[in-house]
């Protein structure tokens, strides 16, 4: 994705939920929310990629260590057509619910995960406002298995940018959610509620893309959406 085409993606967002938005406010204060989140942009698009391309090289090295001669089981030119990035993209958001759920709403929610609760506004910079470690682990874990089949570095990197912009979506103020579609996309209502602070809402629609996994594991939350818009860390 060019920088003018992020730049415009960002831009249609932000006027999107100006206009559209369940809870109206001033362009001011958008603009001062938009602002607080500015430094969770700027780390979070400087040093996670970072990060990743170091411990990824660590874990190919490791592998042709610890298994001399190692190949991918199938050659990276045969792994890269339309239907391995619908594969990799569910499998993706599948490692993501269950390390959003069981990770980073266990043992890391403190020390890591609580910042992306921190805010009392939810809106589509919200993606990023995320602690870099947490960004760097999950995106880590995904690629140790993609890695070993063969899954181009290139279809990694656009599963990642796909993720973004639909975090974009999931994370916005626009009032958009249909229980119907609900049972297998989040919608902005659908992800709202799990930024109440209510720990009850807070501990339910975990899912970040295909709310079937919710449905699955039993954590999705009957309600269709907030009505005390109250958002932050749970009480």
């Amino acid at each position: 994705m060019s920088p003018q085409l992020a730049v415009i993606i960002l831009l249609i967002f932000f006027f999107l939920e100006y206009k559209f938005t369940y809870r109206p406010t001033s362009l001011k204060e958008r603009v001062l929310y938009f602002l607080k989140d500015i430094p969770y942009v700027v780390v979070n698009l400087l040093i996670p990629p970072f990060l990743i391309k170091y411990l990824i090289g660590l874990y190919a090295k490791g592998l042709a260590f610890i298994f001399p001669g190692f190949q991918t089981i199938f050659p990276r030119e045969e792994m890269y057509n339309i239907w391995v990035l619908i594969l990799g993209f569910i499998f993706a958001d599948f490692v993501g619910y269950i390390t959003h759920r069981f990770l980073y709403h266990g043992p890391l929610f403190k020390d890591f995960h609580s910042l992306h609760h921190s805010a009392e506004v939810v809106r589509w910079h919200s993606a990023y406002r995320f602690h870099p470690v947490e960004l760097t682990l999950t995106t880590t874990i995904i690629y140790l298995f993609f890695y070993p089949l063969g899954v181009p570095h290139q279809l990694f990197a656009e599963l990642t940018i796909f993720n973004f912009v639909i975090n974009y979506f999931s994370h916005s103020e626009l009032p958009i959610g249909n229980k119907y579609v609900e049972y297998i996309f989040v919608t902005p209502n659908y992800h709202r509620i799990h930024h109440s602070i209510d720990s009850n809402n807070q501990r339910s629609n975990y899912s970040g893309i295909f709310s079937f996994w919710d449905l699955l594991f039993k954590s999705k939350n009957k309600s269709s959406i907030l009505h005390d818009k109250t958002l932050g860390i749970s009480s």
